[in-house]
């Protein structure tokens, strides 16, 4: 399964908010955009979406921004890519198909598909940061 660029953007920004989860600071929409590469008025949509299914939390004015609802491990990339993009989405075909060929083909598409939301909701940003961790702490310079 391809998920959309929206689903990667969503995480990227709902990650670059966990990483700033424990000093309980707001991030402008703007860095986020800058620091993750994502376009300004794409994110800008991401984040209603995010917000509008209580994931992210935001203050107006010139010291605002937006910060995680709850904590990086109660948060499921799974449920991240639901604000954004219906899961229901990524179901292939329609039981419609009558042929037993189709039929077991179909069988197979949504067994995939199962397990890829079972992954996904497996996997918290925390878990996420600590991979982060683990990457950058093996990395080495010469």
């Amino acid at each position: 399964m391809q998920l959309p660029i929206k689903a990667h953007y969503a995480t990227l920004a709902m990650l670059a908010l966990a990483d700033k989860f424990a000093d309980d600071q707001l991030i402008p929409a703007r860095i986020i955009a800058r620091e993750q590469g994502i376009p300004g008025q794409f994110l800008g949509q991401i984040l209603q979406q995010l917000r509008g299914n209580a994931l992210i939390v935001s203050t107006r004015g010139s010291n605002g921004g937006f910060r995680l609802a709850r904590r990086p491990a109660d948060i499921s990339i799974a449920e991240i890519i639901d604000s954004v993009y219906p899961w229901s989405a990524s179901v292939v075909a329609d039981a419609s198909e009558t042929s037993p060929l189709s039929v077991a083909v179909l069988d197979v598409w949504r067994d995939l598909n199962q397990q890829q939301r079972e992954l996904l909701e497996g996997v918290s940003l925390a878990d996420l940061l600590r991979r982060l961790e683990k990457s950058s702490a093996t990395m080495f310079y010469i």
